[in-house]
């Protein structure tokens, strides 16, 4: 075998610069690559700092108008149920003066036993001593104010206590509210 002699010396520089300036390359590509991660990774961390101080100030507009709603919704519910609570107040005090008219109208030896109230009809359930008081109780119950459907219900002896009566008052228009 003979000995490969290299007649060509400046080939061979050349093939190890070239290398030296492949590495390089890598190298200072890898470095560029990891400064612009690191640079846009501090680009990103500003990004979000402002993204979070966005949201904070959006949280708290939202928190505002919130409350700024439920302040407008919140005030007229509360006036719409103060009317209601009212008027509901000046209804059992209507029934309670009509009532109480009625209880002191009545003929002697005639009261009262039950008041009921469902729906449209008030049921009144009492007793009396005489037969005659029936009518007496009929027409009281015709001159209460309002528009009201008299019906007499059963009429039975109970010994002691006399006569028991049932009457049975509607509205005419479907809902007992005295004027």
């Amino acid at each position: 075998m003979t000995p490969s002699v290299n007649l060509l010396p400046w080939r061979h520089s050349v093939r190890q610069r070239r290398q030296r300036c492949r590495i390089s390359a890598i190298v200072s590509v890898i470095a560029l690559l990891i400064s612009g991660f690191s640079g846009g990774g501090v680009l990103l961390q500003r990004q979000i700092a402002v993204v979070q101080k966005q949201g904070g100030v959006l949280e708290n507009q939202h928190r505002k108008l919130q409350e700024i709603l439920y302040q407008q919704q919140g005030e007229p519910l509360q006036g719409e149920q103060q009317y209601r609570g009212r008027e509901q107040q000046h209804r059992v005090l209507r029934w309670e003066t009509i009532l109480t008219d009625l209880a002191n109208k009545l003929p002697e030896n005639s009261w009262l036993r039950s008041v009921g109230w469902q729906s449209s009809m008030l049921t009144l359930e009492g007793y009396t001593s005489e037969i005659e008081d029936l009518e007496k109780i009929e027409t009281l119950l015709k001159q209460l104010p309002g528009v009201f459907h008299i019906k007499a219900g059963p009429v039975s002896y109970q010994g002691e206590q006399g006569l028991a009566y049932t009457f049975i008052m509607e509205e005419a228009g479907g809902v007992l509210v005295p004027p």
